[in-house]
């Protein structure tokens, strides 16, 4: 999934796993849709400097030599430190790769972490026993992962922090609903691989001959793709993912109307 920045409150003061948990968050009812809040609680004898979470792929790269993204502690507030705080999760995939440098330079690697609808991840490792770091992640419906990771020492790790980090561009347009139909959630999807992804446009009621104007933050590589889906959702519960592709970066408005008794649409400059 592509995103949009969330600004989540630090929390300031070292808490315990059994204080914080997943209870004591339920005051925040927001949706994330393309972003995952969760608070970041380091239990460890060492300052971490860098957290990062980013999709895991298949492809046979090793985790260190992936694009890690943005660093999720500098961009919350440049402190960094034992504690507690929360971070936003870009959520383009349900797994993630979780990468943590600490103070010393010294590297924590957890692979496969599940961080769909989760409310806490707590990193705890005791180096004097020589036992390998933790990660628990505390879902919202109560469920708990124990990810076991790996720690390179200094002398061993990378020294680069992370790959470059990936650029954001934003494609602006108007959707102009000219159909008998309300329609309750509007996204797009790449041509040649819809199955990665979607980019959501519109979600809440775009009534009957009304126009939305609309923006979403994608990564600006993105932009070399010129050929998208577009998919809606009606108040009736009826779905179209369209046949016809257009160009977000080109397009001015995009008008869903009525052929007959079918839904189209156009998009035009």
């Amino acid at each position: 999934m592509k995103k949009q920045l969330v600004i989540l409150i630090l929390i300031l003061s070292l808490v315990s796993v059994t204080m914080i948990g997943c209870a004591n968050n339920t005051e925040d009812t927001r949706q994330y849709i393309d972003t995952m809040g969760v608070v970041f609680t380091v239990e460890t004898d060492d300052i971490i400097n860098e957290l990062y979470a980013f999709p895991v792929v298949i492809d046979g790269t090793d985790v260190l030599e992936q694009d890690m993204g943005p660093d999720l502690i500098k961009n919350t507030s440049s402190v960094r430190r034992v504690g507690s705080y929360g971070i936003t999760v870009e959520m383009q995939r349900s797994s993630y790769n979780v990468m943590a440098r600490d103070r010393s330079q010294g590297i924590y690697i957890f692979t496969d972490v599940p961080l769909t609808n989760v409310c806490e991840a707590v990193l705890t490792y005791d180096r004097s026993v020589g036992a390998n770091p933790i990660l628990t992640v505390y879902h919202k419906n109560g469920g708990v992962d124990v990810i076991e990771g790996q720690f390179i020492p200094p002398h061993d790790a990378p020294d680069h922090a992370h790959l470059p980090l990936r650029r954001n561009s934003t494609v602006r347009f108007s959707i102009k609903n000219d159909t008998n139909h309300d329609i309750s959630f509007i996204s797009m999807r790449e041509a040649d691989n819809p199955g990665i992804g979607e980019v959501e446009l519109f979600i809440g009621t775009l009534a009957a001959q009304k126009t939305e104007r609309v923006q979403h933050r994608i990564f600006r590589d993105d932009e070399e793709i010129t050929e998208w889906l577009l998919y809606i959702e009606t108040s009736t519960g009826e779905t179209i993912l369209f046949n016809g592709v257009f160009n977000p970066w080109e397009t001015n408005e995009v008008s869903i109307y009525m052929d007959g008794n079918t839904i189209a649409f156009t998009a035009t400059k």
